[in-house]
């Protein structure tokens, strides 16, 4: 008997037994002409994907109550079945997303018309009643008993047709996605907009079953600073009048229903599929998916969380090395969560339109930084052009085509270069996904934060700004300096890690606000203790998570940073020269804050704005400014990040002559990253291989990436290394790529000569029991037939 499964490991799905990278793309076979979802499919092919991802709309396929088409009888774009068995006929695997919302740039997000007319009660509703109901995404009471009734009706239409064409029931679905990016239609981002219908609100409702489940009396009286006899009394907040410690709360209510709303279509797809069941980005947030987390490992929903990456819209793609912080970070924090939940990587919108041009280079750094940083599965959006049916139309009316690498009309656009290559290594090179990478420094979230910079709220007595994305993840960041100054960084949670999970790290960045819980300052005091390097800026906490007074970081390392107010109004702020030894006049933007205690490393004239403590095992240093990106000549910043790891002992596993090449060591590859475009030119040593040995160095002449192999078996040949990107082995044939320069070099082990096809050698050398060459190529691709 055949057993026929989807199963997966921490790094990829297993079909059948078979480990597989996927690699596909979105067709929205709504949008695409019947008689034209063969030619789209078959280019797909073409270029290297293997997959194809749909939604499934639900206004679409039930246009009035109760009558549903999958076949396509009222519409050949209906026809959902002969999708998948044309998919399932071309050898693709599908990934499925039936909703019940889509988003997907359509009409309701497909929640039907006919539902909200005749339940207008399901909408969602502001502090002051119902929220315009003509908005083209119309935010959803999830948990209204109306709106789930429903949702059930339209998962046993269309579950049934899903279920028979499973993977496991020989078909081609081989996972399931929930709802899509459930957040209210981002209404979570401002604090008050939504939810505030009658389910909710009224006394004994959701909101009281919250609080009643998360806090007592005494303890919802001492953190909202009020006498409190019962949780009917405590009214959801409506604006910022209210203490900070409830507008949080309800901020974290509303992600708690968003979760209970996933887990009651959860059960319901559980009675129909077998396959992994998926969620891309809850709530639309980043450092909250530790309530995801926490909410799936209490309840045992076996839910794998997936991602996306989009940096453009409706401009140019301009992914650029100023980006690098967010997209480490969000890698970095999403590694850490998938990791606790031992489900694979899957990056389902890895933009591929939605902007006005798409540049092959910008878009090769994109696609390459994901697989480098962790993603090894990937899936492009939206890849095949389309247009909306009339009465369907959302963003951009009849056509949905914004520089799709698959246009509306069937041309192929420009980044499809990148995608085939990139997709060619990740499918020949699965050792690439189990290839370790090991950081030895992270940056240290407390979720507290996030919303107060989404919504810009800064209570009144903080002394610190919220504007976390200027600072921290913006263009000239924190988070943008450290990925250019060659500090691959992991992301890891303060509240969720234990003490033994930080000081895997040798060195932890935490930037503070006004307050911390005191639980995570003793951690981060105990993490100093016990042998961590701490950095933190640009002010100590002063506060607890109930905005009571706590000063543990600050008593416990002796050290007191003044407290300034630091400026919000952009026209008021200030630059600030700050000086270090050997660092002069480096650029500091807002307050500088003195530093009293420990060793001063950093002034402002005769003022200490920095200091290293020593505490335990470990140090901390201090900084009372914020260090941001600014890329110039003297190039100060990315000096002063040297001179923190050097006085605290960090060094990097790698070496590089060339600064501006980017380097992210895994176990058996190096990737070598250029952001920024120009020509650089570098040397690098890494687990005691220096490269290259002949070439002046390694160069890459324009933006780009490389993934060099080391030290790998080829049969009774090993690949030593290269300077170029091994594509694929067969036999004993190695295809590599280098568009990057026009010449690279091979050391093989095992070998007594090669011949080249698509170059020559142009210089050759003995050096131990390895073989270095020198292979000219005027292409991209070039072929080494080992002998």
């Amino acid at each position: 008997m055949v057993i026929v499964e989807v199963s997966y490991s921490s790094k990829f799905y297993t079909i059948d037994g078979e480990e597989l990278p996927i690699y596909g793309g979105t067709l929205q076979f709504f949008r695409v002409p019947r008689n034209a979802w063969k030619d789209r499919l078959e280019k797909m092919k073409r270029h290297g994907l293997n997959a194809v991802d749909t939604y499934v709309a639900w206004n679409w396929h039930e246009p009035q109550e109760g009558s549903f088409d999958f076949t396509g009888e009222t519409h050949p774009q209906r026809d959902l079945v002969g999708f998948l068995e044309l998919a399932e006929d071309m050898g693709f695997y599908v990934l499925i997303r039936p909703g019940p919302y889509i988003c997907g740039e359509w009409r309701n997000g497909g929640i039907p018309q006919w539902l909200i007319d005749k339940h207008p009660e399901i909408l969602a509703k502001g502090p002051n009643g119902s929220l315009p109901n003509d908005i083209y995404y119309p935010p959803i009471t999830y948990l209204h008993p109306i709106y789930l009734e429903y949702v059930m009706k339209w998962y046993e239409a269309v579950f049934p047709i899903i279920r028979e064409h499973l993977y496991t029931n020989g078909g081609s679905i081989i996972t399931v996605t929930i709802d899509d990016e459930p957040s209210y239609w981002e209404t979570i981002f401002q604090p008050f907009l939504t939810d505030y219908n009658e389910p909710i609100t009224r006394e004994g409702g959701l909101w009281h079953k919250w609080l009643e489940m998360n806090y007592s009396i005494d303890e919802l009286g001492e953190r909202y600073g009020v006498d409190i006899s019962d949780y009917g009394d405590i009214k959801p907040p409506s604006d910022f009048s209210e203490p900070l410690t409830k507008i949080l709360d309800w901020h974290h209510f509303k992600i708690w229903m968003i979760n209970e709303y996933v887990r009651r279509l959860y059960e319901k797809m559980k009675d129909y599929v077998d396959v992994p069941i998926t969620l891309l980005d809850p709530y639309l947030l980043l450092a909250a998916w530790r309530y995801f987390y926490e909410y799936v490992k209490e309840n045992n929903l076996n839910i794998h969380l997936w991602t996306e990456f989009w940096y453009s819209f409706y401009r140019s793609f301009d992914f650029k090395e100023d980006k690098l912080g967010h997209l480490y970070y969000k890698i970095g924090l999403y590694r850490y969560y998938i990791g606790k939940m031992g489900t694979p990587p899957l990056s389902i919108e890895t933009q591929s339109s939605l902007a006005n041009v798409i540049e092959v280079d910008e878009a090769e750094l994109l696609y390459s930084l994901l697989p480098a940083l962790g993603i090894h599965n990937v899936n492009y959006y939206l890849y095949v052009g389309g247009e909306n049916p009339r009465g369907y139309e959302s963003h951009n009316g009849v056509t949905w085509d914004v520089y799709s690498p698959i246009g509306l009309d069937g041309r192929e656009r420009q980044h499809v270069e990148a995608i085939k290559w990139i997709g060619k290594f990740l499918r020949s090179n699965k050792d690439f996904g189990k290839s370790e990478v090991k950081f030895k420094v992270a940056f240290g979230v407390y979720e507290p934060y996030e919303p107060l910079a989404l919504w810009g709220y800064r209570p009144e007595n903080f002394k610190e700004s919220v504007n976390l994305n200027e600072y921290l993840l913006g263009e000239r960041g924190l988070l943008t300096l450290l990925a250019m100054s060659n500090v691959p960084f992991d992301v890891v949670d303060l509240e969720t890690s234990s003490l033994e999970e930080l000081l895997e790290y040798e060195q932890l960045w935490v930037y503070s606000l006004d307050f911390m819980a005191s639980d995570v300052q003793r951690k981060l005091v105990e993490y100093v203790k016990e042998g961590g390097s701490l950095v933190i800026m640009p002010m100590l906490p002063y506060l607890d998570e109930n905005m009571r007074e706590c000063r543990i970081l600050e008593e416990e390392l002796g050290v007191k940073v003044s407290d300034e107010v630091a400026r919000d109004n952009f026209r008021l702020i200030p630059y600030v020269s700050v000086d270090s030894d050997g660092i002069d006049r480096m650029l500091v933007r807002n307050v500088v804050r003195e530093v009293k205690g420990g060793e001063p490393i950093a002034w402002v004239g005769d003022k200490v704005v920095a200091s290293l403590v020593r505490k335990g095992k470990g140090s901390a240093i201090i900084l009372g400014f914020r260090l941001q990106y600014y890329s110039s000549y003297h190039d100060m910043h990315r000096k002063f990040v040297d001179k923190i790891l050097k006085l605290q002992g960090i060094e990097r596993d790698f070496e590089v002559t060339d600064r501006d090449i980017l380097v992210i060591p895994r176990k058996d590859y190096l990737v070598l990253i250029n952001p920024r475009g120009h020509r650089v030119l570098g040397k690098v040593k890494y687990d005691d291989l220096e490269m290259p040995r002949l070439l002046e160095g390694i160069e890459m002449k324009t933006r780009g990436s490389l993934f060099l192999p080391l030290r790998k078996k080829i049969g009774e040949y090993e690949l030593l290394y290269s300077t170029a990107t091994l594509l694929r082995v067969e036999g004993n044939e190695l295809t590599f790529r280098n568009h990057l320069s026009n010449r690279s070099e091979v050391a093989l082990k095992g070998v007594d000569s090669i011949e080249v096809r698509g170059g020559k050698v142009e210089k050759f050398a003995s050096e131990g029991d390895a073989k270095v060459f020198v292979i000219g190529h005027e292409g991209k691709e070039f072929t080494v037939v080992l002998r």
